[in-house]
């Protein structure tokens, strides 16, 4: 095992500890755990099977391998940047629905609330 392998394996190691803490805790939801779960499993296949990666970084002209692998991190973590974005972005339309909603549920009870005038009193 290369000492690229084992730094690799290590890091591995970490996330998923780090992952697993983290939703143990209830700070990581299930639904966007699973985008960051998917980084392990491609450093796995990194570690296990370095050679067609190596065959293919060749290819591309890279000139260490180590060099190919930061190129496939920094574009997976972009790829789990982009999806919190959208997530981040719903979420900020779905919150100015609710207060929209909100603020019109408490003009209606405020309008319900109101003391009748005192000239309307009178008139009875």
């Amino acid at each position: 095992m290369t000492n690229l392998q084992i730094e690799i394996s290590i890091a591995t190691i970490i996330l998923l500890f780090l992952i697993i803490v983290n939703l143990s805790r209830n700070r990581l939801s299930v639904r966007h755990s699973i985008a960051w779960l998917l980084l392990p499993i491609v450093f796995i296949l990194i570690a296990l099977f370095p050679t067609p990666l190596e065959t293919l970084s060749d290819w591309l002209g890279f000139e260490t391998f180590s060099n190919f692998i930061f190129l496939i991190i920094i574009a997976l973590l972009i790829l789990v940047c982009f999806f919190i974005t959208v997530s981040n972005s719903r979420q900020q339309s779905q919150i100015a629905k609710l207060n929209q909603e909100l603020s019109i549920l408490k003009a209606k009870v405020s309008s319900k609330n109101k003391p009748k005038s005192i000239t309307s009193s009178k008139q009875k």
